[in-house]
């Protein structure tokens, strides 16, 4: 990987409009999966099941034990360096120019 470097891509610009228009309809339709979610959570108020012919819907708290890595860090910075594991990756963006 060159750091910093860029080229120009050529002959992309309908490819990235088409990325644009996919995003813009995924967002579109997780907004309107998001609503059908939030009425049937109304419907079931504090019961943590539901179901109707087709489908059986469960809506029921979940616990998780996490670290509170922020706190660690804060408080206890040499537990955090010893256990502290680096990880790198690329990350893709596209912005409009």
């Amino acid at each position: 990987m060159k750091k910093g470097a860029a080229i120009q891509l050529e002959g992309f610009d309908e490819k990235l409009d088409h990325r644009a228009e996919l995003k813009e309809q995924i967002r579109k339709l997780e907004q309107e999966k998001t609503q059908i979610e939030q009425e049937i959570k109304m419907v079931m108020q504090d019961h943590e099941k539901a179901s109707s012919k087709k489908y059986r819907i469960t809506w029921a708290g979940v616990e998780q034990a996490r670290l509170d890595i922020g706190r660690i860090k804060l408080e206890r910075p040499e537990i955090y360096k010893e256990f502290v594991k680096m990880s790198g990756s690329r990350r893709f963006t596209v912005r409009a120019a």
